[in-house]
């Protein structure tokens, strides 16, 4: 498929960041903004206080755990 665009800049060579959503270590969703993948992990952790939720982004070594 080639560039759609007029300014010649192609738009699936653009980086592709999303968030992973993770429950005791095993992915549960992913999401494109940090905004609603923090809601989606608020709203577990708050139906489920015992388990491990954790939001991540995929190309960073860290994870943001989520604690109540």
């Amino acid at each position: 498929m080639g560039c759609l665009m007029k300014s010649g800049i192609a738009t699936y060579s653009l980086p592709h960041e999303y968030y992973v959503l993770q429950i005791d270590g095993k992915a549960k969703s992913w999401h494109r903004r940090f905004v609603d993948a923090l809601r989606a992990g608020l709203q577990l952790k708050d139906q489920f206080p015992h388990h491990d939720i954790k939001v991540r982004a995929p190309n960073a070594n860290r994870a943001l755990k989520l604690q109540k």
